[in-house]
């Protein structure tokens, strides 16, 4: 245990290391987009087999991913069927999932080798970031198609661009939409979507301690201490964590003697008793999204986060966040701005939790 605990580690800051390499990239990328993408629309294209298979380019965090995955599954597509570009911090989810996958941002000349002139259609579902329209151009095969978001920096590329609201509509609306109107697939509007359950609960709740490695998502141990008492006073629960938050948790769970149990397995054992958890407790994160692919109630937390977006969609999941705030939500494009506020969101003790209020608005009507 000790061996697999410490390889995790390992693992994690190697992905650590390399997101940081992302985050240099993302602070130039307003400058180096329209640079890069228009020497990518100058070169030839090589003349190489297709794959056969669309090409989407899904950069960011594991939530992305899901909400993504979540999307093809709605529209009754195969998440399988599709080549992913994703990034090395989504790679548990993907292998899970058993997705055809590449990572851009390891080995990222032999990725890019084996993704170009491949594809005769280019998903990417980046919202903001252009960097990544100069690869998905990299990628299509001569005359392919490009499918992007219009508020990517490098939609001027795309031969076809779809609506984004990034304040409100939920993220698998928003992405059930784009892969919709890219592969001419029968889509119905709506403001949300909701999962019912895949697997009857046979488990206690369980609490996923998450976000503390984020500024805007750190609560003190004595506020999750707080919340789980209040969430689940006098009841048994599992208790897991990233093996960085391995002893955090060890420590919570000592607050909770007979009743607190933790739960130290590999990802996809995780997934699995996530989805059969009576409840997931956790941080406003990649953990909401496991719930919703499973259709598991989810009691989040949302502090910067914009619950619209990311609430989860489990029937029966709940939020608690602070609503007296003028600054919350305060992210935009997944980004967080400078708090002059010291992080009042994170002070949630005592806050009653609240159903989910489901999206209804559309990047039609949204203001930009």
């Amino acid at each position: 245990m000790r061996y697999l605990r410490e390889a995790a580690t390992w693992e994690a800051r190697v992905v650590s290391a390399i997101s940081l390499k992302t985050s240099f990239l993302k602070s130039l990328d307003g400058s180096l987009c329209p640079i890069l993408c228009g020497i990518a629309s100058l070169l030839p294209k090589r003349l190489r087999e297709a794959t056969g298979e669309t090409l989407v380019i899904r950069p960011g965090g594991m939530g992305d991913l899901i909400c993504a995955d979540i999307a093809l599954e709605e529209l009754g597509l195969d998440p399988r069927r599709f080549t992913w570009l994703i990034e090395a911090r989504s790679k548990p989810w993907a292998e899970y999932r058993r997705l055809n996958y590449f990572c851009y941002d390891i080995d990222p000349l032999q990725t890019l080798k084996q993704m170009w002139s491949r594809h005769d259609l280019v998903i990417n579902t980046e919202q903001l970031f252009g960097l990544t329209q100069a690869y998905a151009m990299l990628a299509l095969r001569k005359g392919g198609d490009l499918v992007s978001f219009e508020t990517n920096r490098g939609s001027r590329w795309s031969g076809l661009v779809v609506p984004y609201d990034w304040r409100d509509e939920h993220e698998t609306v928003a992405f059930a939409r784009l892969f919709a109107r890219a592969l001419d697939h029968p889509y119905v509007e709506r403001g949300t979507l909701q999962r019912a359950r895949l697997h009857p609960s046979d488990a206690p709740p369980l609490v996923l301690i998450a976000g503390r490695q984020s500024p805007s998502r750190n609560l003190s141990l004595e506020t999750w201490v707080t919340l789980i008492a209040a969430a689940y006073p006098g009841r048994p629960f599992l208790i897991a964590a990233a093996p960085e938050d391995a002893d955090f948790a060890e420590k919570i769970a000592d607050r909770f003697p007979g009743l607190a149990r933790r739960f130290s397995r590999s990802f996809g054992e995780l997934c699995e008793q996530i989805a059969r958890s009576e409840e997931l407790f956790t941080m406003d994160g990649g953990g909401v999204h496991i719930a919703s692919f499973f259709g598991v109630p989810t009691l989040a937390l949302f502090t910067s986060g914009r619950d619209r977006k990311w609430h989860p969609l489990g029937f029966g999941s709940r939020l608690i966040r602070r609503n007296d705030l003028a600054c919350q939500p305060c992210t935009r494009f997944g980004q967080v701005p400078p708090c002059a506020h010291q992080f009042a969101c994170l002070r949630l003790e005592g806050l009653a939790p609240a159903d989910v209020v489901f999206s209804t608005t559309s990047p039609e009507t949204a203001q930009k």
